[in-house]
């Protein structure tokens, strides 16, 4: 167990005591599992909805129910600005898509009428069609008629919606079907433009050829189908898991015990892995597991990664690419082999293969 039951114990007491309003919350509805129609479970709410973090992402919110700006959840550089416009993906980071998910983890759903105008501003957007035919994980080389490629990017929109409670809205449908439709035999996703014979390969240094799917769109695919728990879309969710863990699995342990490594979101893909079955004293992610178990404070009875709070994680993160490029080169981002074992490529490892979903997600 990662942690006993008194650590968890303390953990929760610590985040009731100090955590903010959202976290507080959260920790009642999935940690205690309080009655949200319970009094103290509303008051908790209002806290939530009259919060400064809510109110920040709101302010940002346009008339329209889309976003694009550059609050303090978006890299440097992404600012409102004289250009060509944006859609409700593009630009990456801090577009309509990409800001949904911050809410839905905050507790936020469509229920919240803010919330229902960005869903149907993307519902709008995307004009969802149905896809053409194709056999399951085939990777179609062109997207039907109104969808954009395959990459895992294309599950944004998707993940952003199903983050806040609308997954199963029938007009996803079609949605959720191009998506596992373009899930690779290695379980991942890969805009066909990297392979090694697209008639169209990638001219940007460092993106073609590769022979393997590409683990930061894989995430966000598997993130979408993590969220999709109402749909039979969510079946799609261990083999996308098992292309992530063999991914991290030929890396060097050292190199993966940080928050990022070559696309992957290594706590939330922790979480993942846990919620769906998947066996957790895999060599990754165990190693994962230890690392972060390193910055427990038993003591104080919470995780602390440093003396002082991180007041822009974003920069933090940023701050930890940096690191890389001085340690291992300044090409290192683009010049890494995008080749893989065959085991990472075809899911043919000698590990067993991710378990069914649990009942009750799926």
């Amino acid at each position: 167990m990662f942690l006993s039951t008194d650590e968890i114990a303390a953990c929760t007491r610590w985040l009731l005591e100090n955590a903010s309003p959202p976290v507080r919350y959260l920790t009642h509805r999935h940690i205690l599992e309080t009655d949200p129609q319970s009094e103290s479970m509303r008051a908790l709410w209002r806290a939530v909805e009259q919060g400064s973090d809510a109110r920040e992402i709101f302010s940002r919110q346009n008339e329209d129910g889309t976003w694009f700006s550059g609050g303090p959840w978006g890299p440097r550089g992404y600012r409102r600005g004289a250009g060509p416009g944006y859609t409700a993906d593009r630009p990456k980071f801090v577009t309509t898509a990409w800001i949904l998910p911050y809410l839905g983890e905050m507790g936020f759903t469509a229920d919240d009428e803010r919330v229902r105008r960005a869903c149907e501003a993307i519902l709008e957007d995307h004009h969802y069609r149905t896809a053409d035919p194709a056999p399951r994980k085939a990777a179609p080389r062109k997207a039907a008629t109104g969808m954009t490629n395959c990459c895992g990017l294309f599950a944004i929109p998707l993940r952003g919606l199903a983050s806040v409670g609308m997954a199963a809205d029938e007009r996803l449908r079609d949605g959720w079907e191009w998506l596992t439709l373009c899930q690779r035999p290695d379980g991942g996703w890969l805009n066909p433009n990297h392979l090694a014979d697209s008639p169209t390969p990638s001219t940007t240094r460092g993106r073609w050829p590769w022979d393997r799917s590409c683990a930061w769109g894989s995430f966000y695919a598997a993130q979408a189908l993590y969220f999709a728990e109402d749909t039979p879309y969510h079946q799609a969710l261990p083999a996308a898991l098992g292309f992530l863990v063999r991914h991290l699995g030929h890396a060097d342990p050292d190199h993966i015990r940080t928050w990022v490594y070559h696309g992957h979101n290594t706590v939330k893909e922790l979480l993942m892995a846990s919620a769906t079955g998947v066996a957790m004293d895999t060599a990754p992610l165990k190693a994962l597991l230890d690392w972060l178990k390193g910055y427990y404070r038993p003591d104080e009875g919470m995780f602390r990664t440093q003396a002082q709070p991180i007041s822009n994680f974003t920069r933090h993160i940023a701050a930890i690419q940096e690191t890389y490029e001085a340690e291992r080169g300044a090409d290192y981002w683009k010049t890494v082999a995008k080749a893989s074992p065959e085991d990472c490529r075809q899911g043919q490892s000698g590990a067993p293969p991710p378990p069914p979903l649990p009942p009750g997600r799926g």
